[in-house]
């Protein structure tokens, strides 16, 4: 199952490439579309929270949730800027917004490794990375600079073509991840002792890992329901995550 930082960054992503394609029937005098400004506070929060999602760092969650309602904030002010007539100076913090958030999430993969689970993605993120680092500024200067020529084909198909690449790579993602999941793949058992779990934790953590349900651990381990939900409850606690996705993500670095 796809985590909903992925799924709204697609989607976001999808949406900014519709919005864009639209803009010439809702442009809105001199300012980009109220739609388009929108979908363009999702693709920069939602490209922050994938690549710290994907990457190993010591970024403190304070940071990615001083982002998030950074972004809440700018698409709230859309909102009401657009019945004060000040669109164009949102519409310039916004495009800022994106810049910076693309340009620190490509610094983030260029300086550090991906998490085990995407490792096989680490290539492929650079040098998308790298494209998209050269695509958006190229669309945003000459949209924003020459706005009447905004919407020449070179422009509008960097963009679309920016899309493609994510989505072939999303497909080649699913392919790899296919692939990986048809091995039987262990645990990382340092990390058992790196949170200093038990040994029936250790079991109970590599059961929840492989799967299995509360009610199947029950019957392999011959023991309570009760006590199995205590114990996975204990192992999150120590572990400092909130869900088996997230324990899976943790054992498998």
């Amino acid at each position: 199952m796809e985590n909903w930082e992925t799924i709204v960054f697609t989607t976001s992503l999808l949406l900014l490439v519709i919005s864009i394609g639209l803009s010439p029937i809702l442009e809105e005098g001199n300012t980009t579309s109220t739609l388009t400004l929108i979908c363009m506070v999702l693709v920069a929060i939602t490209t922050v929270l994938e690549t710290l999602r994907q990457q190993t760092h010591n970024i403190p969650s304070q940071y990615k949730k001083i982002h998030f309602v950074v972004g809440v904030f700018l698409i709230i002010s859309v909102l009401i800027a657009r019945f004060f007539d000040m669109m164009f100076f949102v519409q310039s913090i916004i495009v800022g917004f994106l810049v910076i958030s693309i340009i620190v999430s490509m610094l983030i993969v260029r300086k550090t490794k991906s998490v085990k689970q995407f490792q096989h993605l680490e290539k492929s993120n650079r040098i998308f990375g790298i494209v998209f680092l050269i695509i958006v500024p190229i669309f945003l200067i000459h949209h924003y600079g020459f706005e009447q020529e905004s919407y020449s084909f070179p422009t509008i198909f960097l963009l679309y073509f920016a899309f493609i690449a994510l989505a072939a790579r999303k497909i080649h993602d699913d392919l790899q991840r296919l692939s990986i999941t048809s091995k039987q793949l262990d645990p990382n058992k340092q990390q058992f002792k790196n949170y200093g779990l038990t040994q029936r934790e250790q079991e109970i953590a590599t059961f929840l890992f492989d799967g299995l349900t509360y009610q199947e651990i029950t019957n392999k381990l011959h023991i309570s329901l009760p006590t199995v939900k205590t114990h996975a409850s204990n192992i999150y606690k120590k572990c400092s995550v909130k869900n088996r996705n997230e324990l899976s993500r943790l054992l498998m670095i």
